[in-house]
């Protein structure tokens, strides 16, 4: 958890200025109005300092976007739809800002700044400031966490869980492999996966797969330098997931499709009680078999 940051040491700045301010005007000490203007000083600057860096990030993103073709926008919605766990539900005011779309590979790919504040216990709540890079698969797919052993995951409460260990020695000496389902990770993180796992543009990253997501993610803005890494690693191993696991999970939206294809209306409808989903059980009150659903509601 990051918990130093230029807007972390501008709000803190302020209080110890606020502070001070109202020492020195009810001592009337020359040496604590003195530290009050030095501490005021600070605050200002390092919280300029931080726009700064916020607007010229933006600018190179702009210019970024128009030369390849990508789209740009300073915010965006739903970005995080879907994904769970550290850093993607964590915290309070969470947005995102500095969208750049666009293709790679192939594949959509997206890349933004995350920000949220986190509180821990009785703490004043901390700005965190995230960088978030993911390229999108074809099937909904289970949460997968692939960090690295030197990220102090145990301090991420958000990616707590068994470590699962492969076949492969230097697979494991390098990462951490999170799921609650061992066999689907296992099918998952193929020799193939495990290769594209070891090379270094993956090495050293964050790994999270769930829902039609590969998403990988850093502390911090990452620059433009890195991002063809970023967008190589997510790509590369969107492209790796096996065929045996791409077939299964497009029989299942399929055959979840057929279902929903012959549904009755009002479980097409939506409702307090209605997930929109159907099951395809029917409904049939005197165990005879048959299907009992009142014609006018099916």
């Amino acid at each position: 958890m990051r918990r130093l940051s230029p807007a972390n040491l501008a709000g803190w700045g302020a209080g110890a200025f606020s502070f001070l301010v109202l020492a020195a005007w009810f001592t009337m000490s020359s040496t604590l109005w003195v530290a009050a203007f030095v501490v005021g000083v600070f605050a200002g600057g390092y919280w300029v300092w931080d726009q700064w860096l916020g607007h010229r990030h933006g600018s190179e993103l702009r210019k970024f976007a128009a030369a390849h073709g990508w789209s740009y926008s300073p915010g965006g919605q739903g970005l995080t739809a879907g994904l769970s766990g550290f850093p993607f539900d964590e915290g309070t005011n969470r947005r995102a800002e500095d969208v750049l779309r666009g293709v790679f590979s192939g594949r959509r790919c997206t890349t933004y700044t995350l920000r949220f504040e986190y509180r821990s216990r009785d703490d004043a709540p901390v700005q965190q400031i995230f960088t978030v890079t993911s390229a999108e698969i074809d099937i909904d797919m289970r949460r997968i966490d692939i960090v690295p052993e030197s990220f102090g995951t145990r301090m991420l409460g958000g990616i707590a869980g068994t470590d699962i260990n492969l076949e492969s020695a230097q697979f494991n000496r390098e990462w951490r492999l999170i799921c609650d389902d061992k066999r689907y990770a296992v099918d998952v993180i193929d020799p193939r996966m495990m290769e594209m796992l070891l090379r270094p543009e993956s090495l050293g990253r964050a790994i999270h797969i769930e829902g039609r997501q590969v998403v990988t993610w850093t502390p911090g803005r990452a620059s433009l330098d890195d991002l063809s890494r970023r967008l190589s690693a997510v790509c590369g191993i969107a492209a790796r997931v096996p065929n045996h696991v791409l077939r299964t999970g497009q029989d299942a939206q399929r055959a979840q499709e057929a279902r929903d294809a012959n549904a009755p209306h009002w479980a097409r409808e939506g409702g307090v009680l209605n997930s929109r989903s159907w099951t395809g059980i029917p409904v049939d009150r005197d165990g005879d078999g048959v299907d009992d659903t009142p014609p006018a509601i099916r």
